[in-house]
């Protein structure tokens, strides 16, 4: 299962993965040598600081057990701080343990109200609990700091959508163009295709995403719809082929025409 979480003021596409066993190139290939841990600082601050990078680092690695103990340094160095909460929460959220994510995410608006990626981490856990309109309070508190965040627009609609909120998501449908900068055209209508049972349009509105946009794009985008059981790990994470991919100079040709109303002539 996916979902996206943003850590460090930057959004991480969560997967989970299976790791298969690597086979040795040679059999008297030497063990490779114990890591030397490095000094911590003494100062405090500094303290906190590489404690938190090491934790961060830890959870990118999905290290999550040392992320957490990295977490409890940094916070002996320096208690109380929204940046570490946030973490701790999404630590918790990709181990799946929804009550512990929650309450990190809200200790972190305790110590931090205005921290925009706690509001979004928080309504994340809320959306794949189906909380639906807690989900969306939060999301909006984040569109609020950060008006032109797609991904965050695109949370709110799945909210009205899957919550049966149908007016508000039939008038953000309606008010989408494509655009060559972002997917969430083409994931919105994805997903109301879904949402009425029509996975044959549905599908046509991904493979066109993953056409256009480069994986990374689309993957905070599919990872919903993942979430939530319309598309499985395997059909957003094929490879695409150096050829199959458009150049920049083609993704106009690629978007669906945006109809335009014809002007009358002036009499």
């Amino acid at each position: 299962m996916r979902f996206a979480l943003f850590v460090l003021g930057f959004v991480f596409s969560l997967g989970l993965s299976a790791c298969g066993k690597k086979e040795s190139r040679s059999e008297e290939v030497s063990a490779p040598k114990p890591k030397v841990e490095e000094a911590l600082p003494t100062d405090g601050e500094e303290r906190y600081r590489a404690t938190y990078v090491k934790a961060a680092q830890a959870f990118s690695r999905n290290d999550l057990d040392g992320a957490l103990a990295a977490l409890e340094l940094s916070d002996q160095a320096k208690p109380n701080q929204a940046s570490n909460a946030n973490l701790r929460g999404a630590i918790f959220t990709r181990k799946r343990d929804w009550a512990k994510a929650e309450e990190a995410f809200r200790l972190a608006l305790k110590l931090q109200p205005d921290l925009p990626m706690a509001q979004f981490n928080l309504g994340e856990v809320l959306f794949l609990n189906n909380k639906y309109p807690e989900a969306r309070e939060k999301f909006q508190i984040f569109i609020n700091s950060q008006p032109s965040n797609d991904l965050g627009l695109y949370k709110i609609y799945l909210c009205d959508l899957l919550g049966g909120n149908t007016s508000k998501a039939n008038s953000f449908l309606d008010s989408l163009k494509p655009s060559p900068n972002s997917p969430i055209y083409y994931f919105s209508k994805a997903a109301e295709a879904f949402h009425r049972n029509d996975k044959v349009v549905a599908t046509e509105f991904v493979t066109s995403a993953y056409r256009i946009y480069p994986p990374d794009a689309n993957s905070t985008f599919a990872d919903s719809l993942v979430e939530k059981g319309y598309l499985t790990g395997e059909q957003v994470t094929a490879p695409q082929a150096e050829d199959t991919k458009p150049k920049t100079d083609e993704l106009k040709t690629l978007l669906p025409p945006v109809e335009k109303s014809e002007k009358k002539p002036k009499s």
